[in-house]
């Protein structure tokens, strides 16, 4: 490789590397903006519509709150943001929306700093992997690509391991207190997978809580490989009678749902940790050469 192509292959690292650091927490300072700078106002929910588009439906709550700047009310769907994919009219919500634009707002819990912050740092850390690699015949640079992979992987494993406690301790909470209701299909939420075969179908259900409250609202819980007809015969739907959010259909292994395999996620996240070590001690030891 000659001197030029060396020069070139280095500004090219530096410049990647430049927008890395810069352009990343730029991202997550957007993404956060509405936690940061916006006004947070009690809202409720009007009402939830289902509504078919290209072939999937979506769930879309109408949400009702009062400026308190201009004491105007506002009605309309949420412009921004995760929107809720679950709810029941009067269901009380909170509203985050930035000075002078209360029509342009988010509603429900929405990306924190610490999370953002988190991604931020998975997404700089890869990035520093690619760009490190680009001086591939270099051990240092080896050892530090090693380190940082490592760093990465084990940064979305502790992820991956948090979530997959929490959804572990949400299902026991299900069962244990959990109260059956009747429920109607009423739709299919569809996730892309990217490639033929590969979508989730969620069933979208309606049923009415043990408080009263008519919920209508995505199980992301359940899924399968084809559509959930419209009309088809009522199931049993599992709810908290304090938080009617947290629902599931009543499922059984004869019910053709594909049930997670947690201990086998288990291991397999156990063992990206234990590759971890095996990289770094590698890494360390062509740095040390």
């Amino acid at each position: 490789m000659d001197q030029l192509s060396q020069e070139v292959l280095m500004f090219g690292w530096w410049t990647g590397l430049v927008l890395l650091v810069a352009g990343v927490p730029a991202a997550g300072l957007r993404l956060t903006r509405f936690a940061r700078c916006g006004t947070q106002v009690p809202g409720t929910v009007a009402e939830v519509l289902v509504e078919h588009r290209h072939g999937t439906d979506s769930v879309r709550p109408v949400i009702r709150f009062t400026d308190p700047t201009t004491e105007r009310e506002v009605v309309g769907r949420p412009s921004c943001g995760r929107v809720p994919l679950a709810g029941w009219p009067g269901q009380p919500i909170t509203v985050r929306y930035l000075p002078d634009r209360p029509e342009h707002f988010q509603a429900g819990p929405q990306t924190s700093v610490f999370d953002t912050a988190l991604v931020s740092l998975l997404v700089m850390t890869l990035g520093s992997v690619a760009l490190v690699l680009t001086r591939w015949r270099d051990p240092d640079a080896i050892a530090t690509s090693s380190v940082l992979g490592c760093s990465a992987l084990a940064l979305g494993t502790a992820t991956l391991l948090g979530r997959h406690t929490s959804r572990a301790h949400w299902r026991t909470r299900l069962g244990h207190k959990g109260v059956l209701t009747p429920a109607e299909l009423v739709g299919t939420f569809v996730v892309d997978g990217g490639a033929e075969g590969a979508h989730r179908y969620h069933p979208v259900v309606s049923f009415t809580a043990v408080g009263g409250e008519r919920v209508t609202g995505v199980d992301l819980s359940t899924h399968s490989r084809q559509g959930y007809p419209v009309g088809a015969a009522p199931l049993l739907v599992r709810h908290l009678p304090e938080d009617p959010l947290l629902f599931a259909l009543d499922r059984s292994p004869s019910s053709g749902e594909r049930l997670p395999a947690h201990p086998a996620t288990a291991v397999g996240l156990l063992a990206a940790l234990a590759c971890c070590g095996v990289l770094i001690s590698v890494g360390a030891g062509l740095g040390n050469r």
